[in-house]
């Protein structure tokens, strides 16, 4: 749904940035190493995002690059994958 978030960083955590955005205050999920990269408050910032939706819970989880963020896809496609039978992972091809 929202490829990035382009803004002002408004608020670091370990677990979570803010980011506003023409007044709106996206709250962001991200690694506390990838936080860590980040600038000072105020600073502008451009987050790639993957917009989490389940029955209990709506998040968005960020990322400093398009290929993190890829690779993230990746790994959750997997997850979804797994065999409920055998307990074991695998990859459609």
């Amino acid at each position: 749904m929202y490829a990035y978030i382009k803004g002002s960083l408004e608020e670091k955590t370990n677990t979570f940035i803010v980011v506003e955005n023409n007044g709106i205050g996206y709250k962001i999920f991200m690694s506390e190493s990838a936080i860590q990269k980040l600038g000072e408050r105020g600073e502008k910032v451009k987050i790639h995002t993957y917009y989490y939706v389940k029955e209990d819970n709506i998040s968005l989880y960020g990322f400093l690059s398009n290929e993190e963020l890829k690779m993230f896809e990746l790994l959750i496609t997997v997850s979804r994958n797994r065999c409920k039978i055998c307990n074991k992972y695998f990859i459609k091809y």
